[in-house]
């Protein structure tokens, strides 16, 4: 029993270090869009639904903020940039780099944390 208790305390900085970016909910307008992310599965709307895969978080060299997120769907794919400063009421703001067919899109919005 104790080494259960020792291994699950041990466990705890890794588990919070293995996903340092909340959960997010971020939106768009002109065009609208969303994306959903929790763990590393996201839902990107735009204009249709596609399910995405975080497959990498990357930080600036020597700092916490920005982060980029690589994601990988079916059809789609993009990178999100993430800075850590109020976007309207939210914490984060978001530039999505995206493509449809050969033509190269950027969105930009704002994200939440997702409870």
């Amino acid at each position: 029993m104790k080494t259960l208790c020792l291994l699950a305390i041990c466990a705890i900085p890794f588990a919070a270090c293995a996903q340092d970016t909340p959960a997010l909910q971020c939106h768009g307008q002109t065009p609208n869009w969303r994306l959903d992310i929790r763990d590393d599965a996201a839902i990107f709307v735009f204009p249709g639904k596609t399910e995405m895969t975080v497959k990498a978080e990357t930080r600036v060299e020597g700092a916490a903020w920005p982060r980029a997120l690589t994601l990988i769907g079916d059809r789609d794919t993009g990178i999100l940039v993430l800075h850590h400063r109020l976007c309207g009421d939210a914490p984060f703001e978001a530039q999505m780099l995206t493509q449809r067919g050969q033509t190269p899109i950027l969105l930009t919005g704002c994200c939440e944390t997702q409870q």
